[in-house]
């Protein structure tokens, strides 16, 4: 072998050494590298994102089977309506009815069994298993009756989301017995083992109405809603 070769062949055998080692530092540096400075995976979901509550909102807690978190205005309150539901509406300063304007929130178990009417608020199992098999975009009415069948019609809307969790959305524009302009959104969200029945009826219009809830509070209310695992 000339010494040509044998020079030529202890500097190939050098670079690949120094190369191994190179490597080994490179991948050994980036393992350590702060999370912050880690490459950054396009795909992956982006971290949620918290909430900030207004001023001066409180916070209330179910603590009952389904349980969730919501909070609200201070001059709002809500009362329990039997064991599954819960109303939130302003309060009231003088003794003059119910308001028409306010947010309900309704948890119906998996296992829950009742053949009385009306034990949880805007629960009717047959109405909600309609509601559920509709496509976005499709309108129905809960009722035959020409005469009453346009107050009943929810029309499904694109899907929102809830607690960082999808819930089915729907509209009824002229809800029964409520003021001109009224509108009802209602929300069904499936989890911890229970059907979250959420929504509210709030003045599309100035009305004067007291109480009155506009869409925007109606809105932030809803972004402030958890499902309390």
């Amino acid at each position: 072998m000339s010494i040509r070769t044998q020079v030529r062949d202890s500097w190939t055998s050098q670079l690949v050494v120094r190369l191994v080692i190179l490597s080994l530092l490179f991948g050994a540096v980036v393992g350590c590298a702060p999370a912050g400075t880690q490459p950054v995976d396009p795909t992956a979901p982006p971290p949620p994102v918290e909430a900030t509550l207004p001023s001066g909102w409180e916070t209330y807690t179910s603590q009952e089977q389904c349980g969730y978190i919501i909070s609200h205005p201070s001059d709002m309150e809500g009362a329990s309506q039997g064991t599954y539901s819960w109303i939130l509406s302003r309060t009231a300063t003088e003794p003059s009815g119910p308001f028409p304007n306010f947010v309900y929130i309704s948890v119906i178990p998996d296992d829950f069994q009742s053949d009385e009417s009306g034990v949880i608020y805007n629960y009717v199992p047959a109405e909600t298993e309609a509601l559920l098999n509709m496509q976005v975009g499709e309108s129905s009415s809960l009722r035959d009756d020409p005469n009453i069948a346009p107050s009943f019609t929810y029309t499904r809307l694109p899907d929102t989301t809830l607690s960082s969790q999808t819930a089915q959305t729907y509209e009824n524009t002229q809800p029964w017995e409520f003021p001109s302009g009224t509108k009802e959104i209602r929300y069904y969200l499936q989890a911890n083992g229970c059907t979250y029945l959420i929504g509210g009826y709030f003045a599309t219009v100035g009305s004067g109405e007291p109480g009155a809830i506009n869409e925007e509070l109606f809105d932030e209310i809803m972004a402030a809603f958890q499902v309390n695992p």
